[in-house]
């Protein structure tokens, strides 16, 4: 979006509020669509639940991936049926891992004790697994799925487990799945992942699915390494074809991509509020906070953030304080940007995914509110 339309939208509706460009979202799908061919993708809706974006991203052939009851509500609301929706989480209980498979869900079961229930009460049927075979990666080590603290997934070494547990409910194992982590930019990375899920999918002689998780990164900062997806796909078709091939039949594979869909369509738009300084350091205070955004606080995550009204100006050194009583409270530190004075308008960018669903209402503060931008018209979703 360009700075002109980002002002227009803060003049008519505002701040703080989060913009997000449909035509980016569906820029994303297109190419993920053009290099995963018979591959089934799904949707890691967690990075944006908002129903709308929901319904758009699923309008491109995605399907979506779950972790909780409310995002399937969700999308079942958004018109995707029970038969286009996953759902993987862990710690959930008995009841709800029932009430989710009497709905139609296809369920990637998290734990042994998963196993056992889903056993008692749906003997004989067929079940899809999540494995930790203790590859990791992402951004920050709270976003690393794999390894020896993950807390996902039937670890490696209780295969065997897995397999006795499967025979004495008459289980068949047709599904295997795993995640690595969050915002992976290497290729090599989900390469490394797959190779080690293909390796172990030889043990399983009754696979029809094969899932891969998500993590696409993308890059926050100038400079950072984009995920090359040309490549990334033409990698994935030849892993595949050599295993169907090693395996005796076709297995389908699917992914479960989540910010690479969202996250560089959606901004935060902030006002600035305030103007300080001391003798190290200015700070320049805006109408929004950790509550709205909290991935800088949570992560020490970088978001580019423009002056959207005055994108020119000569550049300064400024630290971008919320108005939330929590010192942590900075959407970036010692940051340069174009020169703002109170009222400026500031684009924090990349926030489309992990954004407003993580927000809250700390501090009693609302939420902001949400519009979407479709060709040129903007509307509140």
């Amino acid at each position: 979006m360009q700075n002109s339309e980002l002002l227009k939208a803060t003049k008519k509706f505002g701040t703080p509020i989060y913009l997000y460009d449909g035509e980016k979202i569906k820029e994303q799908c297109r190419e993920l669509k053009s290099n995963f061919l018979n591959i089934d993708l799904y949707y890691a809706c967690k990075a944006n639940t908002n129903p709308e974006i929901v319904k758009l991203i699923a309008s491109q052939g995605f399907g979506i991936e779950t972790v909780s009851p409310g995002e399937i509500a969700i999308a079942r609301r958004a018109g995707i049926p029970a038969s286009k929706i996953t759902f993987t989480c862990s710690s959930i209980d008995e009841q709800e891992l029932v009430s989710v498979v009497k709905q139609g869900v296809k369920v990637h079961l998290d734990s042994l004790y998963q196993v056992e229930i889903f056993g008692k009460h749906f003997p004989g049927r067929e079940i899809s697994v999540r494995l930790n075979l203790w590859v990791g990666g992402g951004h920050h080590s709270h976003v690393i799925t794999g390894g020896p603290d993950s807390k996902f997934g039937v670890d490696v070494s209780q295969i065997k487990q897995l397999k006795e547990l499967a025979q004495k409910y008459n289980l068949k194992i047709t599904e295997l799945q795993q995640h690595i982590g969050s915002n992976v930019p290497r290729v090599s990375i989900f390469i490394k992942g797959m190779q080690v899920l293909l390796k172990t999918a030889f043990t399983f002689s009754e696979l029809k699915h094969l899932h891969f998780g998500g993590g696409f990164g993308i890059p926050y900062k100038i400079g950072d390494e984009k995920l090359n997806i040309v490549k990334f796909g033409k990698e994935v078709k030849k892993l595949i074809s050599n295993f169907n091939r090693k395996y005796g039949k076709k297995i389908q594979i699917s992914f479960e991509p989540g910010r690479y869909l969202v996250a560089e369509a959606g901004s935060l738009l902030v006002k600035v509020t305030d103007i300080k300084k001391n003798p190290t350091k200015t700070f320049v205070g805006v109408n929004s906070g950790m509550n709205h955004l909290v991935r800088p606080a949570m992560y020490d995550s970088h978001h580019e953030i423009i002056n959207v009204s005055n994108p020119n100006g000569k550049k300064e050194k400024v630290t971008i304080a919320g108005n939330i009583c929590e010192s942590g409270d900075v959407f970036a530190k010692n940051r340069l940007i174009a020169k703002t004075k109170i009222g400026d308008v500031l684009a924090i960018k990349n926030a489309g995914a992990y954004g407003y669903a993580m927000s809250s209402d700390y501090n009693s503060r609302l939420k902001p509110k949400e519009f979407l931008m479709l060709g040129k018209k903007i509307r509140r979703v």
